[in-house]
């Protein structure tokens, strides 16, 4: 059962309790009605650790919150009742019929801007019969103030009797008219849309649920120069040692379990996004490289089933061929990312490797490394690189680039030129450019 939060000022409670009326089989709603924007700001704090997703009346205490309250707003599904195309034409039909004096040209409607394509009116009206608008975008309602805002452009129209007819998704602006005798319409989303407002609420946080359900592995294997059943016990205990400790200083709950030369790690993708920074740096080998004397290679895995997470994780070490401890994610979509090193990490799509693969097959050169030079070509626009650049991006030594651009170079998947732009002295270094 989902527990979801509608916020409304008592004014757009006169609408917004239509929605007690709607019937969910696995959805509670609670409604709260706050007195300004601060009180909204602290009901919000209140109740984000009890609720599921939080609904507001309208754009206002929406954008409010996610702008003063960014760093709670983004942890917690938020949406707001919108009026959509049907529920506009429903509403200008109704006031037509009853006020026939009607014109939309000498009229203010301040819900129309770019983000909602102005409820398609332009495609309908002409320019100069087009009605007068807040402004061309929502970012409007979340600067400082918005009430007078809106009150403020309605009425210098009213003054400057441009305007008949008043429309407004604010509920309370008539009381800022009483003295005026204006009546503004308030244009109210439908029990319809509200509805449909709520349902698509809650299917995206099933959605984030399942989500963060996925079970994600982690494979870890330390690096061994020689067979000393000595010195792997002592990597295995250190290693062991390490995640607990990382489990412990940084409050995660990766299972561990262990193999001959390495370790498996469990966890769930929420988790998991926590670890890696939402795949970006990977906190786990930052730490290990403080903290170990040897290097690790870490893959992790993303699966439909916890089977398909460990073989993606085990693929995923395997292109750790850095000196020093790095980390590389394969999903169950087998997109390779990383090194998660907190730089432009490379990005490939193995959906559409059959040429990466065509042209290991012509050149005998290894898969990995072709993956990691086509992810600095197209991924990170590198379009030329010397011996030297790619041994640092391939953690090997500049004869071994240099092995591997001259194959490419014979295949015709590269061709040289000297960089004239080489200073010092000796011969100036070769600039590649490829053909892949």
């Amino acid at each position: 059962m989902y527990n979801i939060c509608v916020f409304s000022t008592k004014f757009s409670y006169r609408w917004v309790k239509k929605c007690e009326k709607l019937e969910f089989d696995n959805i509670n709603l609670h409604f709260f009605i706050y007195d300004d924007l601060s009180h909204l700001e602290k009901l919000f704090i209140e109740n984000i650790k009890n609720m599921d997703g939080f609904v507001f009346s309208a754009q206002i205490p929406y954008l409010h919150i996610q702008r003063q309250l960014s760093e709670y707003f983004t942890e917690i599904p938020c949406s707001y009742f919108d009026i959509t195309v049907q529920d506009f034409y429903y509403k200008l039909a109704e006031i037509s019929y009853n006020y026939p004096e009607f014109s939309i040209k000498h009229c203010m409607i301040d819900f129309l801007y770019k983000e909602n394509n102005y409820l398609n009116l332009k495609e309908i009206i002409r320019p100069e019969d087009f009605p007068y608008i807040l402004s061309d975008s929502i970012d409007v309602y979340g600067q400082p103030n918005p009430y007078k805002i809106v009150y403020e452009t309605h009425a210098k129209l009213w003054e400057e009797q441009r305007i008949r007819f008043s429309l407004t998704r604010l509920s309370n602006l008539y009381t800022y008219f009483e003295d005026e005798h204006i009546t503004p319409i308030v244009v109210t989303p439908t029990l319809d849309s509200m509805k449909s407002t709520i349902v698509e609420l809650v299917s995206g946080i099933e959605l984030d649920d399942l989500m963060n359900n996925q079970v994600v592995a982690g494979y870890l294997e330390f690096s061994m120069s020689h067979n000393d059943p000595s010195e792997i016990e002592y990597r295995q205990i250190a290693l062991y040692k390490s995640i607990l400790d990382f489990n412990r200083e940084r409050g995660t709950s990766l299972i561990t379990s262990r193999n001959a030369i390495h370790y498996e790690l469990i966890t769930n993708y929420s988790e998991f996004l926590t670890i890696t920074n939402n795949q970006e740096i990977c906190s786990l080998a930052e730490f290990l490289k403080e903290n170990l004397t040897f290097k690790v290679k870490i893959g992790w895995g993303i699966g439909k089933t916890l089977q398909d997470a460990r073989i993606q994780a085990e693929k995923a070490s395997t292109y750790c061929t850095g000196s020093q401890t790095e980390s590389y994610i394969l999903t169950k979509e087998n997109e390779l990312l990383g090194p998660l090193d907190g730089h432009s990490s490379i990005s490939i799509n193995y959906s559409d490797n059959d040429r990466i693969e065509e042209i290991a097959n012509d050149t005998n050169i290894s898969l990995i490394y072709l993956q990691k030079i086509y992810g600095l070509i197209y991924k990170l626009k590198m379009e030329t690189l010397t011996a030297e650049e790619l041994s640092i991006h391939l953690s090997v030594t500049v004869r071994t680039a240099s092995r591997i651009l001259k194959r490419l170079e014979e295949c015709n998947y590269a061709s040289s030129s000297n960089d004239k732009g080489t200073h010092g002295k000796g011969r100036p270094q070769k600039v590649y450019k490829f053909n892949f």
